[in-house]
């Protein structure tokens, strides 16, 4: 038994390090660095304390309803069974450390079955309930998704960067960025596929784009998308573009015939979430209100969220902090592509204007999406 422990205090702190290297860990990493429950002060019983650790899990797709019929045919016999099996975790790391914190839980002897067990029949009921409401194909005239829209920004100048760090830049042509994030609904009219990692969900429906259909959140951001990826989104949209196709019309409903879209350079990023600010965030200093304009790691319960549900910059941009990071264009060769904004899985101190990470062209994240611009052709 102690050299067990021993295995998982080990695993335990090797997570620990890799979280704190990485700022692109996904969902399910979150919660492993989050560490086991022993190691939290649980509130309430133990009963319910299982019973958060469990809906925990299933939000966060570590778990799904054959590990939940597994539990509750447990209960039924009267046992507390643990619900990921022993081979399941051998093969599975994030399945091996969460194993680990339901083992512990479960060894209470203050456990009220009754109580897990209507909660666990409960669950599956609505989570079939959600299923068939899923199943329900929608044309894509049928449903309400945002359209792109795009903001004017003038040419000029501003100081960009860190404070102490400021240096006065030009941005010599105007442009238009785009309101929000590029969502799964726009990604997948000009794609046909929906890369996301975060396409099953509670606003989850299945859609019919050009007689194919595709599961989505339609107006959640698109993300587990490479650079590479989001150029061949926008050749596409710009091939709609120069032919003027009716088609684009739908994704974009202001289109301009000949207008040519594009990933936004650094500094036309920052110019935009800076709205004509000099301070840390948008809005101003500190994080006091980072919440009412922002998902972060402290709100987000570690998923995305639909587009334009938290309050705007003073130029009508939204979810220019968190949601997802967003790829710029520039490439720094040796660090790799630009990435800025922070995410539903950074800290708050990384939304601010300035802050900047980066990533390889073949990275990809559930936590990474991108916006668009929109310039005149020369």
């Amino acid at each position: 038994m102690a050299r067990v422990f021993k295995l998982f205090y080990l695993i335990f702190i090797f997570n620990i390090f890799v979280f704190s290297t990485n700022i692109f860990s996904n969902s399910c990493e979150t919660l492993l660095a989050e560490g086991h429950p022993e190691a939290q002060s649980a509130e309430g019983s133990p009963t319910v304390s299982l019973i958060t650790y469990l809906s925990r899990l299933l939000d966060e797709r570590l778990i799904g309803d054959d590990h939940l019929v597994r539990f509750s045919v447990g209960l039924e016999r009267g046992e507390v069974v643990n619900p990921i099996l022993e081979e399941d975790a051998a093969a599975n790391y994030s399945l091996l450390v969460q194993r680990g914190g339901l083992e512990h839980l479960i060894q209470s002897d203050k456990l009220n079955q009754e109580m897990l067990l209507r909660w666990t029949q409960e669950k599956l009921s609505e989570r079939g309930m959600v299923r068939q409401q899923r199943n329900v194909i929608h044309k894509d005239t049928e449903i309400s998704a945002h359209p792109m829209n795009f903001v004017p920004i003038q040419a000029g100048t501003f100081m960009m960067g860190e404070v102490g760090k400021k240096k006065e830049v030009a941005i010599k042509d105007p442009y238009e960025m785009s309101v929000f994030s590029i969502t799964q609904w726009q990604w997948a009219m000009i794609m046909g596929e929906n890369p996301s990692h975060f396409s099953d969900g509670s606003e989850s429906i299945e859609i019919e784009i050009r007689g194919r259909q595709i599961r989505m959140q339609p107006n959640h951001p698109v993300e587990r998308v490479r650079w590479g990826d989001t150029q061949k989104f926008i050749k596409k949209l710009n091939e709609l573009s120069k032919l003027d196709d009716a088609f684009i019309y739908k994704v974009i409903s202001d289109h301009l015939k000949g207008r040519k879209y594009r990933l936004p350079k650094e500094a036309e990023w920052e110019r935009a979430v800076r709205a004509g600010t000099d301070t840390e965030y948008s809005f101003g200093e500190g994080q006091a209100l980072l919440g009412k304009y922002a998902w972060f790691d402290e709100n987000s319960n570690h998923v995305t969220h639909a587009v334009g549900l938290k309050r705007p910059n003073p130029w009508g941009l939204y979810d220019m902090h968190g949601n997802v990071w967003e790829w710029c264009f520039e490439n720094t060769v040796a660090a790799g592509h630009i990435l800025r904004g922070g995410s539903w899985h950074h800290f708050g101190s990384g939304l601010r204007s300035a802050y900047c990470e980066y990533g390889e062209a073949r990275y990809h994240s559930s936590d990474v999406g991108f916006r668009i611009v929109r310039v005149k052709l020369k």
